[in-house]
């Protein structure tokens, strides 16, 4: 009696093809899986570090917006005081030029004081026209010091021949000198010298009274 080689079941091939596409769609959706864990992390990190940055440029931001309003304060503060500063600067020079023009007035009361300043304005004024005729023009109170001794008076002073005009001028004191056909004047007044020594005037104030500003020279000089 013959033997027989054992049984073996054979494989339906429908059944292998299945299960391998099984096996193939599990190893694929894992891996899908940890590429999009690894996909979720990279997003999550990059989501992080964007939000960081944005922290960070907003902080800088606001620092910088900070910044800037503080210096804006600063500098207008700055500002303020500066003008709080000239405002009381001016004001003291204004002071000093009003005690100027107050001693001016107090000099003229002082006839001996002021006569020595009169004749020297007079000098000063009539050296500088090349006419040998001019006129004098003064004001009230001077006219009734000098009219009966003007001729004497002129004499000390020049070799010119100066008429006094009978119209007195309002000034705190001086004389003012034209030629005789009027095209030209010289006002040697305590208001005229102030006039034009204002600038320098508050130069020589303003360097006494800040030592700031370099200034020289006087009131009454030639």
């Amino acid at each position: 009696m013959s033997k027989h080689a054992p049984h073996t079941p054979i494989q339906n091939p429908v059944e292998g093809l299945k299960t391998a596409m099984l096996e193939r769609a599990r190893k694929l959706a894992e891996e899908h899986l940890s590429q999009g864990k690894l996909s979720r992390q990279k997003i999550l990190q990059d989501a992080r570090e964007k939000v960081h940055l944005m922290e960070q440029k907003e902080l800088l931001l606001a620092k910088s917006l900070s910044e800037r309003a503080y210096l804006r304060k600063i500098q207008a503060s700055e500002i303020q005081m500066q003008a709080e500063l000239d405002r009381n600067r001016w004001g003291l020079i204004q002071t000093v030029m009003e005690k100027v023009q107050h001693h001016l007035l107090q000099l003229q009361q002082d006839e001996s004081a002021y006569h020595k300043v009169f004749l020297t304005q007079f000098k000063q004024a009539a050296a500088l026209f090349e006419e040998s005729a001019l006129t004098a023009y003064i004001n009230q109170q001077d006219h009734q010091r000098y009219a009966a001794s003007w001729e004497s008076l002129c004499s000390e002073v020049t070799s010119k021949t100066v008429s006094l005009s009978s119209n007195s001028i309002s000034c705190s004191g001086g004389i003012k000198l034209t030629s005789n056909a009027g095209d030209i004047m010289l006002d040697n007044t305590f208001e005229g010298l102030l006039s034009r020594q204002q600038e320098q005037l508050q130069k020589i104030i303003f360097e006494r009274l800040f030592a700031t500003v370099d200034g020289t020279g006087g009131l009454l000089h030639g």
